[in-house]
């Protein structure tokens, strides 16, 4: 794809997070607005990564002519990345009253959020190992956000249950 459009982490992105929809649809039979936000803060969540992680290859990328969203941002990269975690934030949080959860999921889903942002913060897209350690911190987030729906499901069905 880094031959054929600017945007190879957007392919990335909706390739990689359709298992929101498939795994969504086998746990439940249905589609509804739940998958469909959690499946955007996917994409938007693989945005900010990849594109963090594609500024390590910036250079080599430019010598090769290959394309990419670190090259297409340029230096508005960490602006549009911090407005990628907005949105997907706020997909979070709608997929949160959509499914009905708990206040742990909320609370995990803005720590999720906040923690991103503070990484974006702290990014210098100039320094590969910056970078690196920027998309490191992001195979943590993943498992967050996992602890974030076991957790805030669980605490509701724990109150169900309790009354």
């Amino acid at each position: 794809m880094k031959r054929v459009t600017d945007f190879p982490q957007l392919y990335l992105g909706l390739t990689f997070n359709l298992g929101a929809l498939m795994g969504y649809s086998a746990a439940t039979g249905n589609l509804g607005v739940t998958p469909f936000c959690l499946y955007g803060a996917g994409i938007c969540w693989t945005m900010v990564y990849d594109t963090i992680y594609a500024h390590q290859d910036k250079v080599d990328d430019k010598k090769v002519g290959v394309r990419s969203t670190a090259l297409r941002f340029g230096d508005d990269t960490v602006q549009i990345c911090t407005n990628f975690t907005t949105a997907m934030g706020l997909a979070l949080f709608v997929a949160g009253l959509s499914a009905g959860m708990g206040p742990t999921y909320y609370i995990t889903s803005f720590l999720v959020t906040s923690m991103i942002m503070r990484g974006l913060s702290l990014v210098a897209l100039s320094n590969p190992r910056s970078c690196w350690e920027f998309f490191v911190m992001n195979r943590n987030i993943g498992l967050v956000i996992l602890f974030s729906i076991i957790s805030g499901k669980g605490f509701l069905d724990f109150q169900i249950h309790r009354e």
